[in-house]
């Protein structure tokens, strides 16, 4: 607060003390009392309304000091009224009593919906343990019936599988650290088990994958990089561009970091939309062309890459190709 903010709240008092201080010199002079004797009224008169209204100053810009240094201090910055100093005066002690309750309400109201949501997201959790039991049975089932159709029963049925485990990532991304596990693995195991899970898809869509210069191993969690891998290839097949899909895989130790490259030559991405494709929600030209893109599956890589320190970037040109390009750090931390 600047001075001259505090005498624009004092504004009031000021007028008042103008008025009553014309008052009584009119008074005065009518008693008889001399204009120079008035003057000097009006100079002491002067000096105590301005050391008052500079001491009241002082104090309120102290205060209010006091007040913002204790608010950057606190990570928790709703507990301010609890650990602040007594209220100094009247109106501070209504304030704060005010602000305690309506924090109070804040707190109950998160809390409550903090509940809520950790019973929708376990409900959530497992319902989709239950629903992967029928779909389980499904493949099963299918295994023993090989046909055209039962092909493309199989297909459908790794797609509900696929988002059905997108559903369960996207319900766990608040605290996907209690659920992951840092291990050494192999890159090849984790986009052959990527490539298994979607086995039939991959073969009604007649595509070439080509995996020999996938080497590496990195640490990190299996699971997620395993996900991460399934939506990129679910993408690069999706969108091929009408010519039959290649996708190849490689990975490649670069010294600091091992960087995990798939790339397709289906339809690319524009470069205005290059820079947007991991943002939630965006399908861009070719999810709006009739793909039945949701806009997740990147969001859902670009948010859980974050969280194992996986640098995730893609490189497009239209009509050629698309590469997305994983990064996996040396980091010794990661090995225990």
């Amino acid at each position: 607060m600047t001075l001259s903010d505090y005498l624009s709240d004092k504004r009031a008092v000021l007028l008042t003390c103008l008025a009553g201080g014309l008052f009584f010199s009119v008074l005065l002079y009518l008693y008889g009392i001399a204009p120079q004797e008035i003057f000097l009224l009006w100079i002491c008169y002067a000096g105590i309304v301005s050391g008052s209204l500079c001491r009241g100053y002082v104090i309120l810009k102290k205060r209010l000091l006091y007040l913002q240094s204790l608010l950057d201090s606190l990570d928790r910055k709703y507990l301010m009224a609890e650990v602040a100093q007594k209220p100094v005066s009247s109106a501070e002690k209504v304030y704060f009593r005010m602000i305690k309750e309506a924090l109070k309400s804040m707190t109950d109201e998160v809390s409550q919906a903090k509940r809520l949501n950790e019973e929708y997201r376990d409900f959530i959790e497992q319902w989709i343990h239950e629903i992967k039991i029928p779909i389980t049975g499904i493949q099963l089932l299918c295994e023993n019936n090989k046909s055209d159709t039962i092909r493309k029963i199989m297909s459908q049925t790794e797609q509900i599988g696929r988002y059905v485990e997108r559903v369960l990532f996207y319900a766990r991304l608040g605290n996907v650290e209690k659920d992951y596990f840092i291990k050494e693995l192999s890159l090849r195991d984790c986009v052959m088990e990527a490539l298994a899970a979607n086995k039939q898809f991959l073969i009604q869509n007649g595509v070439s994958v080509s995996t020999e210069k996938v080497r590496d191993t990195v640490y990190s969690d299996e699971k997620w990089v395993v996900f991460i891998m399934n939506q990129i290839i679910i993408n690069s097949v999706k969108y091929s561009g009408g010519r039959p899909p290649v996708i190849a895989v490689e990975s490649t130790d670069m010294g600091g970091y091992v960087v995990l490259a798939v790339t397709d030559n289906g339809a690319g991405i524009k470069e205005s939309e290059i820079d947007r494709i991991f943002d939630k929600g965006f399908v861009g030209s070719n999810g709006r062309a009739g793909k039945g893109a949701t806009g997740i599956g990147l969001y859902l890589c670009r948010q859980l890459c974050l969280r194992l320190g996986i640098s995730i970037e893609a490189q497009s040109e239209q009509g050629q190709y698309t590469t997305i390009r994983l990064s996996f750090p040396k980091s010794g931390h990661l090995k225990v």
